[in-house]
């Protein structure tokens, strides 16, 4: 039986230490307070929070994943799943982090849930936040006694007052386990495209297991979600985005900073998966997205999911034949077609990610570089007032992306057009498959 551990894609040996509480008691400030970054989006609406987020920390020589967890009690339609990952985020816990509302009263949630706590059998440090100016009174710790959780622990995560204390006291009661120090060869990839896309059931049905929550309602995904996977003795770092609306249509606030979040993603990435819904088909929106990942040097595959709503291969055939007409300038980016409901095709989605990495990583040896751009003058000739380029040599002088100096006479005759026709050409030469190429000039005497 595989564990919750595998299932979040956790080292076996390192301690999870859990934040958990009701909605908007500052568990996501807390959060990016011990990672150090600001990872978790933070607002004052409650039940940002969906997915579990989890970040390897470390602190005076130990590691341990931190975990933020959902608000318990949100209600609304996706409650009964929220609740569903709390409780599996509790039971793969050594120590959980309960988190209150010093600037509220205790309510009948926050019994419920250290009830639940309690006969979890876990470590677990009451912490009662939002204590800006009374950290030191116990006066006002005294209500939160009740609980039966132990002595209860004043912290400000906002004005990141008393942190530094809670993190020595999660320390001395975790075990020293020192972090592999070799360097893991871990494909990055990542999700993306417009809200209700089925980015989130696709790597459900990809890893075999319900890692995310998934809902038919469009922007059930707020955070970037990163999930380790080994696949085949292999590792990969999954990352499930916000759906990306169109500009015009993103609200100010939470939505967009998703939005920011997202696209922050996507430099992060060895590969993009674009996904788009079959059903409704590709749009300017997708062809924003397209260019970004273009602009950012990633390699990207295309998904057209939801096929199971268009079982005709006739009508899917008559859709294929105006892609790359649709697709341009993207065309060189490889899609495939894939169901998330019924598992169509949905594993190949692994094996372009491999292929797409290795190709970006290709690194061609000048000879053969300069051989492929002697063949592709034989074709062609560029020139700009009355001066034909001419290309004296070039190499390849980087990789993911892939990227080329050419040593020109005139780097103004290389045009915006030329430069096409020499990336296009060395992509085909050489089988870049979807990933953009870069090319810079630079000029060079042809005495040299």
């Amino acid at each position: 039986m595989v564990s919750l551990r595998d299932t979040f894609g956790l080292e076996k040996d390192i301690p999870i230490i859990s934040i958990v509480g009701k909605p908007n008691v500052g568990k996501s400030i807390l959060f990016n307070r011990i990672a150090g970054e600001e990872k978790a989006i933070v607002s004052g609406k409650p039940g940002v929070t969906r997915d579990p987020l989890i970040h390897l920390c470390e602190y005076e020589g130990k590691y341990f994943y931190l975990i933020d967890s959902a608000g318990w009690g949100l209600d609304d339609n996706l409650s009964h799943l929220i609740i569903e990952k709390i409780e599996e985020v509790i039971e793969i816990s050594d120590l959980i982090l309960f988190v209150v509302d010093g600037r509220n009263e205790l309510t009948a949630l926050d019994f419920d849930f250290a009830d639940l706590l309690r006969n979890s059998g876990k470590d677990i440090i009451l912490v009662v936040n939002k204590m800006e100016g009374r950290i030191d009174s116990e006066v006002y710790l005294s209500p939160y006694t009740v609980l039966g959780l132990g002595d209860p622990f004043p912290i400000s995560a906002l004005h990141k007052q008393n942190i530094t204390e809670l993190l020595d006291k999660v320390v001395s009661l975790i075990p020293e386990i020192k972090k592999k120090e070799e360097k893991e060869d871990i494909v990055k990839f990542a999700f993306v495209g417009r809200p209700n896309s089925g980015k989130s059931s696709l790597i459900n049905t990809l890893i075999g297991k319900n890692r995310n929550i998934v809902s038919e309602v469009a922007g059930t995904t707020r955070d970037v979600v990163d999930l380790l996977w080994e696949f085949e003795g292999k590792k990969f770092m999954i990352l499930d985005t916000p759906g990306l609306r169109r500009p015009a249509r993103v609200e100010r606030g939470l939505e967009e900073l998703s939005v920011r979040r997202a696209l922050r993603t996507i430099t992060r990435v060895d590969v993009a998966i674009m996904v788009i819904d079959l059903s409704v088909g590709l749009r300017e929106q997708e062809k924003r997205i397209l260019r970004y990942i273009e602009e950012k040097g990633k390699s990207c595959l295309i998904v057209f999911n939801k096929t199971d709503l268009i079982p005709s291969l006739k009508q899917r055939r008559e859709f294929e034949k105006g892609l790359k007409y649709l697709l341009a300038p993207f065309d060189y980016f490889p899609y495939i077609f894939t169901s998330a409901i019924t598992g169509y095709n949905v594993k190949k989605i692994i094996s372009w990610v491999e292929r797409l990495y290795q190709v970006r990583n290709m690194r061609i040896p000048t000879a053969q570089v300069n051989r492929a751009i002697q063949e592709s003058l034989e074709k062609v000739n560029f020139s700009k007032k009355g001066k034909t380029l001419k290309i004296y040599y070039a190499t390849q002088v980087d990789i993911a992306p892939p990227k080329f100096i050419f040593f020109v006479n005139e780097p103004e005759a290389m045009s915006k057009n030329a430069q096409k026709y020499f990336e296009k050409y060395l992509r085909n030469y050489f089988s870049f498959t979807g990933t953009p190429i870069k090319i810079e000039v630079r000029k060079r005497s042809s005495e040299k």
